[in-house]
């Protein structure tokens, strides 16, 4: 018997016009454009800037950003304070950037040096400043604070980032889409078992795509999803991590479970910047070791400007029908439309993550917009601020429930000895990983 179908395509919903402002906007004055400012953001690789200005867009403003002779880098409004003309255009001099229009220098804190061929005691001099945001340099990733000066926070130093047995790659990657979408993708779990595995072949390690207990906890920086696994004779639990408002880690691309570890940690540390409400900038640090990589896969020179070394995360290294075979996070993000319409959405119990991390955003959105005041981490007694990022292996085998029971004794651990030293909180999770083995056994 021919199966009767019924197609019902035209009375489908299709209102575009009903987005998500609230969490998706990031222009000056937004909700979510203001407290992203209230945060330090990587915009650009150091490798990227020469001898010449740069041009840039972070959260919507055209931007310039150049290093003067001296070495000092500076970040200043793209027109400048005299007719508009950009600064892109302008001359490196030994202090600050001179426009090329009429000869106005500005300091990388924008204050008029020389106002061109104005007499040096004119009353331009005092009148007249370039918007100027602060830069920070760190490992070769120039990061930018974009908010009110007086509200200027202490630029964070992650425990990853102090890890001294790891090599450190920055890169950065575009994605024409809104940066909600790229960021809720890390606390998507669920995603890794089918798109990375089983609908495009594995993508990342085999162990991947194993079935996986997920649960969700909050962290002092934001949230983790942990996942949980059997895989052949090991339970493998890793947190992925997000730190508030735009940061993420993840613990290793290929890792397949095969032997004990304990408190390994990331893969690498990222942040997805809103160049606009439509593109996003995905830039950081891709870590490579023995430890994360014991076969490795991984390749270090395929790290860098718009290049990283696993499948499926910009739109020119495969052909189109390529990427329809294989598609990875870039098509799945970018073929939710340029904003995706949250309202069209019909989310399930897979989509728990994805609806906490939104609310945490939102959360934080709306305390700021209410006159609240934004706690950002401090850092420990070792000088880092401690993260939750890891993965822990043991050999043993468990039903589903001693499973979720000896991951929730892990995270608890983990969260419990944050203060610890990194060496001390991968002790502790050893410790307590097999004590609680032997009780269930």
């Amino acid at each position: 018997m021919l199966k009767k179908y019924k197609f019902d395509g035209y009375n489908t919903v299709t209102d575009l016009s009903d987005l998500d402002e609230e969490i998706t906007f990031v222009e000056k004055g937004t909700p979510c454009g203001e407290l992203l400012r209230r945060y330090w953001h990587p915009v650009l690789l150091s490798e990227e800037l020469g001898e010449l200005p740069k041009l840039i867009k972070v959260l919507g403003e055209e931007l310039v950003l150049f290093r003067d002779k001296s070495g000092q880098i500076g970040l200043l409004h793209k027109h400048c304070a005299h007719r508009g003309a950009s600064l892109e255009y302008g001359i490196i001099a030994d202090c600050g950037l001179i426009c090329s229009y009429h000869g106005w220098q500005y300091d990388i804190d924008g204050t008029l040096i020389k106002a061109g061929s104005e007499p040096c005691k004119s009353p331009v001099h005092k009148r007249v400043k370039q918007g100027a945001y602060q830069t920070h340099e760190q490992e070769g990733i120039i990061f930018a604070y974009l908010g009110p000066p007086e509200h200027t926070p202490e630029f964070p130093i992650y425990d990853t980032q102090l890890d001294k047995t790891v090599k450190k790659i920055p890169f950065t990657i575009e994605t024409p889409c809104n940066w909600m979408q790229v960021y809720e993708n890390t606390q998507d779990p669920i995603h890794v078992v089918h798109l990375h595995a089983r609908s495009s072949g594995v993508q990342f390690g085999v162990a991947s795509g194993v079935d996986q207990i997920i649960e969700y906890d909050d962290t002092p920086l934001g949230m983790i999803n942990i996942q949980t696994r059997q895989v052949d004779g090991h339970i493998w639990t890793r947190t992925t991590e997000s730190i508030l408002p735009n940061g993420n880690q993840t613990g290793a691309i290929w890792e397949e479970a095969e032997s004990e570890k304990f408190f390994q940690r990331t893969s690498m540390l990222r942040w997805m910047v809103p160049l606009d409400n439509t593109n996003t900038k995905t830039i950081g640090w891709r870590y490579f070791s023995k430890e994360l990589d014991p076969r490795e896969q991984g390749d270090a020179s395929s790290v860098g400007v718009e290049k990283i070394d696993f499948i499926g995360q910009t739109k020119n290294e495969r052909s189109y029908e390529d990427s329809q075979r294989q598609p990875g996070d870039y098509e799945a993000q970018v073929s939710q439309r340029p904003i995706a319409v949250h309202k069209m959405e019909n989310l399930a119990s897979s989509d728990t993550g994805v609806a906490k991390l939104r609310n945490l955003v939102r959360k934080h959105v709306r305390n700021l917009a209410e006159g609240g005041e934004i706690i950002h981490p401090q850092k420990n007694e070792f000088g880092h601020i401690s993260t939750y990022t890891q993965d822990t292996v043991i050999k043993a085998k468990l039903n589903d429930v001693d499973q979720r029971k000896f991951s929730r004794n892990l995270i608890k651990n983990v969260k419990e000895n944050s203060q610890l030293s990194p060496e001390m909180r991968r002790k502790k999770a050893e410790e307590s990983s097999r004590e609680f083995i032997k009780e269930l056994s």
